[in-house]
Formats: structure tokens, sequence, C-alpha cells
């Protein structure tokens, strides 16, 4: 006789991508998380002005460990799709920041979270709602032993991943394990970065305009020991507001995840 596989609450993963954002877990469960993430001056951008986008990594982290705390431990939670509206700048200084999330529905083949990041005065910075399924997995997954080096204060995180412009619009991402996720492949908030920094390049941003919303889905995994391509498409340019379509790639040219990024003045 088969029996119903069981359930525990999974060990929060600490991979690269955590690391490089200084994610820490506070409160775990199959209902709701909380975690907090260091204010820094590593969230500035020459061209973005403040990496908004960056919030993404924490976000998809609590909501997905909301779903994965109610699963069977030979299923994992993989993202589907995950919108962020970012209402204020992340903190350069001053306490850490709080990312909340909380379950809204979970059957045997998917989950829905939703959550927001709130800063040490207790104002709402994002706004998330995440959609996943779920993928059979031999183990679920847990924290690297690698030992990841925490880039200085100073550098920002578009250096510590290595982000280049290739042109107007094209971002390149080379193999990092600050990129990874705990299965090893690119983490969801790094594919949220990256098509932020695209989309700022394609509008000339100058550090001026602000992303306030990314709407991404999540098509094939990438791996985070390849290069990684985010290529834009500018479908709107408007006074006040421009619409932008970014698609990320493997080395192979297929794509990981397709965007929709909203940048105002």
């Amino acid at each position: 006789m088969t029996g119903t596989p069981t359930t525990t609450t999974p060990e929060f993963v600490i991979s690269g991508a955590e690391a490089l954002l200084r994610v820490s877990p506070v409160a775990l469960s199959a209902q709701r998380a909380e975690l907090t993430v260091a204010a820094g001056q590593w969230y500035g951008d020459p061209v973005a002005g403040n990496l908004r986008g960056a919030l993404g990594v924490p976000l998809d982290d609590v909501t997905g460990h909301v779903v994965a705390s109610g699963v069977p431990q030979d299923k994992w939670p993989v993202s589907l799709g995950i919108r962020v509206d970012f209402l204020a700048d992340p903190p350069v200084e001053g306490s850490p920041m709080t990312v909340i999330g909380e379950l809204i529905a979970r059957d045997d083949r998917s989950g829905t979270t939703r959550g927001a990041v709130v800063d040490g005065a207790g104002r709402t910075l994002a706004l998330v709602t995440q959609r996943s399924h779920l993928v059979p997995v031999d183990g679920q997954p847990h924290s690297s032993a690698t030992q990841f080096d925490t880039p200085r204060p100073e550098t920002s995180i578009r250096a510590a991943l290595g982000f280049r412009d290739v042109t107007p619009g094209v971002v390149d991402l080379p193999p990092t394990t600050l990129a990874a996720n705990g299965m090893g492949n690119l983490h969801g908030g790094v594919l949220i970065i990256g098509s932020e920094l695209a989309a700022m390049s394609a509008v000339d941003a100058g550090g001026v305009l602000r992303t306030t919303s990314i709407d991404i889905v999540y098509v094939r995994p990438g791996n985070a020991g390849d290069l990684t391509t985010f290529r834009s498409d500018l479908l709107h340019r408007g006074r006040s507001v421009a619409v932008v379509r970014v698609v990320a790639a493997n080395a192979s040219g297929k794509p990981c995840s397709i965007s929709t990024v909203i940048v105002q003045s």
C-alpha cells in the first residue's frame, strides 16, 4: 500500500541571492512567513536610481516558503508568475525591512500567496502576488555548503552580480553563484532585477525614473552557471509612463522569463 506523503516545515534556504540581499528568516509557517532584509547603499544604481526590483528576492522567498511549508516532502513549489507593485524606494540606511507573505490558496498542484515589504517606519514599499506550481523532487532544497562572501556595503547589487550593459535595452548576466536559488537555478528575484535593469536601459532612465510595477512569468528554469541575456522591447513611451517588455534568455537563446515593466517619472 502506498502511503500519503507527509509534510514538514522545510528549511529556509540561504543561497547566493539571500546572502547578497542579507535576507534572514524571522517566523515561518504554512500560513504566514516573515523575513528581514537589511537596508543599505547597495540598492543605489546609476541607471535605475534605486534598484526596487531587488526586493523581488525576499518577496519570492517569503511567498514561496509559505507554499513549501504545506506540501509533501516529495514536492516543491516553483514560481509560475510574480506581480510586484512598488510604492517607494528601499532605504539605503536605517532599520531592516520586514517582508511578510501570506497564503491565499493551496491545493495538490499549486499555491497562491501575497505579501508586502515594510520599512522600519511602517511604510509599505512593495506589494506582491505570487503563483506557483508543485514539481516532484527527490529531496527538498537545503542551504548550500558554499560560503558566500557578502559584498562590501559600497558594492552595488548590479556590480556584485556582474550585470553588463551590451546595447541600449540589452543586459547580460554572467555566471555567478550569487544569482542562484537553492536548486542551483537562477533565483526568480534575480530575474526580476535583470528585467528592471534592461527596462531602465531601454528608456534611458538616468537615475531619475522609477519602476512602479513588474509582472513576470517564468517559462523555464535558468542556469545560474550560464550566461543570461535580458532583451527589452519598448512598447510605449509617453510623457509620464513607459511600458517595456523584457525577455530573459539562456545561453541557448531560449526564454527563461517574460516580464512587463512599468516605468514612471
